[in-house]
């Protein structure tokens, strides 16, 4: 029987499909290979005191460089339609803030006027595929940035290689975008599945002893589950079913499944007394739906991950008092960059930052970062210089980007949820806050490209 305790892991969403991405890029349209295979097991961290927030500077008051060069144009692709929708807002938005941040609201870097050029991949990797080519090629974008769906970034980075062109990946999560299918010119503003799995490792095996998995048969969900399972093993936890490798000791289902029955049978038969699960889009409310139906909720405890306001008003109520992992939350951080963010957000939409609205703030503060650092120029090599092992600060704190595979390490939160309805989403109360150092994912770059140190 269950002990009324759930545990919440990773969700976030972004998603992927394997697409070479580094030494010569696949071609984007082609059809994806399988998932890369998990790192060796990664001891997860054991949690430390939460560090005094870091002070970062206001805006700066100095007067407004001038528009003085040619227009830099930024690709943007995003979810505006497709299952990762709720999604694409929340980073277009957080972007659109911190672009007006880091340029004192003059959206002018190096001189030079940005141009943002929307798409929506409505999380279909062909389109997404077509749309990255559409903005270089048509709209002239110099630089790409975004992609909440993790088929469509490795697409997307495929292009970008192909192109010699920098692409920055966010909040899209496969370990494989900066591992498996690393690219010299593809870099993460956001956290990736690994991270995730070190953060909750260690809570985990303090649910039970039999593990079980259900995750979405994509690249994100492979990886994630992959994740988890060399966490929890290592930890001493078994999975009684699908127990190898490749199954990683999941039920995997595709993408767009809305009876989730036949998957669940799995999971009950399978007599594990943990569920690992792992979604991301709309499928997740039918999910958990179904499971309190079938009994799920009785007979083993559940472990899944902390998603989006709306989301967490709609289907959470029962996992109050539970603890976990949260990507971001606008709540838990005491910055001046995160005050901007919220205040300028409530200004804007009338709601505070969601779930990916930091990852939007950190991609444009690399952008101009970058930039800035090559008098802006835009070229592939000469930024590739300029981002690996930039740091910067932003709405959780210290960020920095590591030279090796182009990871993003970051201040990472474990939290618990006090309720789904205060009216200013104020769900969740600091548990733990890891340093960055603390979940570095493990670098899986392909040996023969010797990044890894």
């Amino acid at each position: 029987m269950r002990t009324n305790k759930w545990f919440i892991i990773s969700l976030v969403a972004v998603l992927t499909t394997i697409l070479a991405a580094c030494g010569g890029a696949a071609t984007p349209t082609q059809a994806p290979a399988a998932a890369a295979q998990a790192p060796a097991p990664t001891t997860a961290p054991q949690p430390t005191q939460a560090p005094a927030p870091t002070q970062a500077p206001a805006p700066t008051t100095a007067p407004a460089p001038a528009a003085t060069g040619k227009t830099l144009v930024v690709g943007e692709l995003t979810d505006d339609s497709g299952g990762l929708a709720i999604y694409g807002p929340l980073f277009e938005r957080g972007f659109e803030i911190g672009l007006d941040y880091v340029t004192n609201s003059t959206r002018v870097i190096a001189g030079r006027p940005v141009q943002i050029v929307l798409k929506d991949t409505a999380s279909n990797t062909e389109k997404g595929a077509t749309l990255a080519r559409e903005a270089i090629e048509k709209d002239g974008a110099e630089i790409l940035v975004g992609v909440p769906s993790s088929p469509v970034a490795l697409a997307v980075g495929g292009i970008a290689a192909q192109n010699k062109m920098v692409y920055i990946a966010g909040p899209a999560a496969a370990d494989a975008i900066t591992g498996a299918n690393f690219s010299p010119y593809v870099f993460r503003c956001g956290r990736q599945n690994i991270q995730d799995a070190l953060t909750m490792g260690a809570a985990l095996v303090k649910l039970g002893e039999n593990f079980i998995q259900i995750s979405q048969d994509n690249a994100f969900g492979q990886g994630s589950a992959a994740g988890f399972y060399k966490i929890v093993k290592a930890a001493g936890g078994k999975f009684p079913i699908n127990d190898t490798d490749k199954a990683v000791g999941t039920v995997f289902a595709p993408p767009d499944t809305t009876d989730f029955t036949p998957y669940i049978n799995q999971i009950l038969d399978s007599k594990a007394n943990v569920l690992i699960v792992t979604w991301s889009g709309a499928g997740f409310v039918p999910m958990f739906q179904q499971m309190q139906q079938l009994g799920v909720f009785k007979a083993m405890n559940v472990a899944t991950g902390f998603g989006d306001n709306q989301t967490l008003a709609k289907g959470y109520a029962d996992a109050v008092n539970s603890v976990g992992v949260v990507v971001y939350h606008y709540t838990l951080f005491d910055n001046p960059i995160n005050k901007y963010l919220t205040d300028e957000h409530i200004k804007r939409y009338n709601v505070p930052p969601d779930l990916w609205a930091e990852a939007g703030f950190n991609c444009a503060t690399m952008l101009k970062q970058a930039v800035e650092a090559t008098n802006g120029d835009t070229t592939g090599d000469k930024l590739i210089t300029a981002l690996e092992g930039m740091k910067f600060q932003g709405p959780k704190g210290d960020y920095e980007v590591r030279a090796t595979d182009h990871a993003l390490l970051q201040p990472m939160t474990l939290v618990k949820l006090l309720n789904t309805t205060d009216k200013d989403f104020k769900f969740f109360e600091l548990v733990t806050l890891f340093k960055p150092e603390e979940t570095a994912p493990p670098c899986t770059v392909p040996a023969e490209l010797n990044r890894c140190k």
